[in-house]
């Protein structure tokens, strides 16, 4: 037995050395090179490579080659979209050249439209899309950036640069006066509201639906356009795992010309007429006396960005999983903004006719402190420092009647509690079911939540009483969409699609505010309401719902004569049973003259196709009620009946009921071209539309006899129209450049044609309190929505004209405005239109250069002809309510006997709402540059790294204007369509600078 295990041993050894090797042969893997170029023989970056039923694979760089190990016995899977997938043995091959076949049905289907996709080709509307491939060079935050200067026809206005604000989008122009004029956005078939918190890095594509024919589909919601969002998805291939981070700091742009604390104490010397400063006090100030309240208010913020995703799949299933992180200060004290999301998107093939898919998003956003109000803080007296020499506040003016009324700016901001937070959950899921070949059955549904919590509190230090606030709210959309679709094309002359839609959705909106004030101790702040001595609260519960059917026909003749016609019926609950479904019809047609043969043998033409549409839309621009007269309950109409404590009030409705209120109605026709020049080197876009909407949903003023004072009515209509282009260049392309360009230009004319009785109508906000006689905006037929009002200045009179005059009541170097109706007094009688803050046109240019490894991407916005009321400049000459004297420096250029200027000297003389403080807002701003570096190679891929970018970016790295303000895009009025362009305590945007970095495991 002892002789016979040597013997064994050996065997064993033996067969295992055999084993081995055998192993070794068969799993020997070599490393595999190679390019993947196109159909032009051109590189393919970005192009996946993995084993076939593996996890293992990699990416191809930027001239296409990629580097991988495998066994020869492995086959290798070549993937990118918009080709066909490539399958190669890899048997003793060391290199794999690969050239890539177009897939026409894949390069054709990557348009989304409303409820499903079409061919590009086959489009007979006007849409615009905007893919992430477009804009993921930048480092963006916001889904306002991705689409800003990108979308001919669309208008994207960045209203504040405050951290986490929102934007102004708007398509076509203004629709409505009274409603909401934002389009309508849709998350992955989900309608949803405020997408402030969408992480831009899940985007995969935006289409906007600018016309009747594309928005007509949603009937009722569609009247001011539909962005389509897309979200990223898995697909087929091994794991891919992509990290990004970026840090940046931030300024504003520009800022504004004070005097300085010795020449403001000149001026309010020369102001008052009198010694308030004395010459030694005055040197004080010239040796460094005083303060410079643009530098106490605004600093340099820091934000920093993190995205993590992960994606991939199988034939079975694919997932994008996604986190993002985005912290930032604002550049005016004292705000910070964070934000956190998450999205997981899966969709499987849970049968062979059975596929389903459910999108996941949550957020989370934190905004805290309060920000210094800068239409009284930089108005304030610049010769009382901020702090005494012990280091406490200032209060109140070292001198009495200085400056303006106000308490030292910084004494809220510093000391005032305000903590703010939202929180959004999207779900939206769907499942396929291929009834037959042609018939296809797609039910989806989903809920958007969004619940807003604000908190605040002023302490005793600020005001001596304590005031505290929460405020509760919350928004939730349920929906259900149910689609069936028909498709014959089994003749490519003839090709049928026929979809058959029923949709359902109820909104209801909730909110909870509770005030207290008349606190003993400021430790509890907001926390405690009880603490405080007087206390309120009020609550409101809304609820709206939607029924829609629809049905939309395609088809195309000969693949050359397209033709879509829809019809969609919406019954909404805001409206009263005889007046409440709306039927929205809309037909489009287009001729691809690219087909026929008198075009096609024309070398230089590659594309060439017509485009017509007609529709009607719809909008229900009212509240839930607001057909209804609902008596007021509130505790302003409580009353102490029995002499004791209040009892509740109930007071009659101050709005008529009116159940004859239905839809405003939005008729649209469009006519556009799509040209490709030149194998599509060249290729444009051009679009004329004209809009009508009628039937408006507007306020009437009712005489005070009859008790209620208002009542909503359907009367009134205004008008939209002018054109969109977009052209794109393919400039250079070859092995080593790719250089392209996109210019997109659209122009929009305004113009209200019918009111209640044809009488203007002033809806805009109240600016610098009561200053005003009149608002500085109003609606006028024959004039676009929103149009300033204010007298016409002139000049100031000059020595000459003292007799002149005097005829007036005024005096040499006092404001010259003109007498419109020759009385011989200036009045409100004077006042006229006398500027129009919508824009002439917009623009915007977007050019991407790529060298070998190395990328720059560059977008240019501007817009013209639009004016701005720069009420800012007017406070700062010393004018308005509450402001005694002049801080801005072109009061050092005021008029004297020996500077004959056309600057008034005398406040009371200068009226603010005047052309004086109009000004053009016409500018051009190098919005975004990012300039970038990307890395490949052996080196990277021994430590799993597939692709390493590195890249520097700027924002508003320039701004040309003739704007004397902060700058010409932010606004006062934020959203609103009715008061365009007030400058006026607007927190200015800002220029940044950013390095980041981006790494594809």
């Amino acid at each position: 037995m002892p002789k016979k295990l040597p013997k064994l041993l050996r065997n064993s050894l033996f067969l295992g050395a055999f084993l081995l090797f055998s192993m070794s042969v068969s799993f020997a893997q070599q490393t595999i090179t190679g390019k993947i170029t196109d159909e032009n023989d051109q590189s393919v970056p970005g192009a996946n490579v993995f084993i076939k039923g593996s996890t293992t694979g990699t990416t191809s760089a930027a001239d296409g080659s990629f580097s991988i190990r495998a066994a020869s016995s492995d086959t290798l899977v070549f993937s990118f979209l918009g080709y066909k997938m490539a399958e190669r043995r890899v048997g003793n091959a060391t290199t794999l050249d690969i050239s890539m076949e177009p897939d026409a049905r894949t390069l054709n289907d990557v348009v989304v439209v409303g409820y499903g996709t079409t061919r590009k080709s086959d489009l007979t509307g006007s849409l615009a899309s905007v893919t992430a491939k477009e804009f993921e060079k930048q480092p963006l935050t916001r889904m306002d950036q991705a689409l800003q200067g990108r979308a001919a026809g669309v208008q994207v206005n960045q209203t504040s640069g405050a951290p986490g604000a929102g934007f102004k989008i708007r398509i076509r122009g203004a629709n409505s006066i009274s409603g909401d004029n934002a389009p309508l956005y849709v998350l992955d078939g989900l309608v949803v509201g405020d997408i402030n918190s969408l992480n831009v890095n899940d985007i995969a594509s935006m289409e906007v639906l600018k016309d009747a024919s594309a928005t007509a589909i949603y009937g009722s919601r569609g009247a001011n356009g539909v962005i389509l969002i897309t979200t990223k998805q898995g697909r087929k291939g091994p794991a891919k795992v992509e990290f990004g981070y970026f840090t940046g700091i931030s300024n504003v742009v520009q800022k504004l010309p004070f005097m300085t604390p010795a020449e403001f104490a000149e001026g309010v010397n020369f102001a008052e007429g009198k010694e308030f400063y004395t010459p030694q006090e005055i040197d004080a100030l010239r040796n460094g006396g005083g303060e410079n309240w643009q530098e106490r208010f605004f600093k340099t913020a820091h934000s920093n960005n993190f995205q993590l995703s992960v994606s991939g799949g199988s034939d079975a299933m694919d997932y994008f999983i996604s986190g993002n992180l985005y912290d930032t200060e604002g550049t005016i004290i004292d705000q910070d903004y964070r934000r956190y999301t998450l999205r997981a998107n899966v969709n499987a093939q849970a049968s062979k006719k059975i596929k389903v898919g459910l999108n996941t998003f949550l957020s989370h956003e934190k905004s805290s402190g309060n920000r210094v109000s800068l239409s009284g803080g930089l108005t304030w007296d610049p010769t009382t420092p901020a702090y005494d020499a012990d280091g406490n506040f200032n209060f109140n003016t070292i001198k009495p009647g200085v400056g303006n009324g106000g308490i030292n700016p910084l004494v809220g901001p510093l000391n005032n509690v305000r903590d703010a937070y939202d929180n959004r959950v999207t779900l939206s899921g769907y499942a396929n079911y291929d009834i037959s070949k042609n018939l296809v059955f797609n039910v989806s549904g989903g809920l958007d939540r969004f619940e807003s919590e604000a908190n605040s509190y002023v302490p005793l230090f600020v005001n001596n009483v304590g005031n505290a606030r929460v405020f509760n709210s919350s928004v939730t959309r349920l929906q259900n969409t149910n689609r069936l679709t028909y498709t014959l094309d089994s003749n490519p002359n003839h090709v049928l699609k026929i979809d058959a839609v029923h949709e359902q959705q109820l909104v209801t909106r909730q909110s909870l505010e509770a005030t207290a004030s008349n606190f003993f101790s400021d430790l509890t702040a907001y926390r405690d309401l009880s603490l405080g001595s007087i206390q309120r609260t009020q609550n409101n519960q809304s609820d709206e719902s939607l029924q829609s059917f629809l049905g939309r026909v395609n088809y195309a003749l000969f693949d050359r004569f397209l033709f879509t016609a829809s019809v969609r019926a919406d019954g909404s609950s805001k409206f009263r049973p005889g007046n409440r479904w709306g039927v929205f019809p809309s037909g489009s047609v287009a001729w691809r003259l690219i087909e026929e043969d008198f075009i096609k043998n024309i070398s230089t033409i590659s594309n060439l196709k017509v485009r017509a549409s007609y529709g009607l839309i719809g909008s229900q621009a009212i509240g839930a009620r607001a057909t209804r007269a609902i008596p007021i309950v509130s505790p302003d109409v409580n009353y102490p009946l029995t002499g004791g404590s209040n009892t509740v009030g109930v007071a009659p409705s101050s709005r008529l009921a009116n159940p004859d209120l239905t839809w405003e109605t939005t008729r649209q026709t469009n006519l556009g071209v799509d040209l490709g020049l030149w194998n599509s080197l060249l290729t444009l876009s051009l679009d004329l539309y004209h809009k009508k909407t009628t039937d408006l949903l507007l306020n009437s003023q009712l005489p005070s006899f009859v008790g209620p004072t208002v009542v909503t009515r359907n009367i009134g209509a205004v008008e939209n129209k002018g054109f969109d282009i977009s052209l794109g260049l393919r400039v250079l392309q070859n092995d080593d450049w790719n250089i392209n360009s996109t210019l997109n230009v659209s122009r929009n004319r305004n113009k209200v044609l019918a009111l209640v009785d044809d009488k203007p109508i002033e809806l805009g906000n109240e600016y610098i309190g009561t200053t005003f006689p009149v608002n500085p905006t109003r609606v006028e037929v024959g004039k676009p929505i929103s149009s300033f009002r204010g007298y016409l200045f002139d000049g100031v009179y000059q020595l000459d004209e003292a007799d002149e005059a005097a005829k007036y009541g005024r005096k040499p170097g006092d404001a010259k405005y003109r007498d419109l109706n020759n009385d011989g007094i200036i009045s409100t009688d004077d006042i006229s239109t006398i500027g129009d803050g919508n824009p002439n046109f917009t623009w915007g240019w977007n050019w991407d250069v790529t060298y070998r490894q190395w990328n720059l991407n560059f977008l240019l916005t501007g817009s013209q002809g639009n004016d701005i009321y720069n009420f800012q400049r007017g406070r700062m000459m010393g004018l308005g309510s509450g402001q005694f004297h002049a801080v801005h420096a072109d009061y050092l250029n005021r008029w004297t006997p020996d500077n004959p200027s056309n600057i008034p000297s005398s406040r009371n003389s200068i009226e603010l709402l005047s052309s004086q403080f109009l000004e053009d807002g016409s500018y051009t701003t190098l919005k975004s540059v990012a300039f970038g570096r990307s890395f490949e190679g052996d080196l990277l891929r021994k430590v799993g790294i597939s692709r390493l970018r590195l890249y520097l970016n700027a924002d508003n790295l320039f701004i040309l204007t003739k704007y004397r303000g902060f700058d010409p895009e932010t606004t006062a009025s934020g959203g609103s369509d009715v008061d365009l362009g007030i400058d006026y305590s607007t927190y200015p945007i800002n220029r940044s600078f950013t390095l980041g970095v981006n790494v594809t495991f």
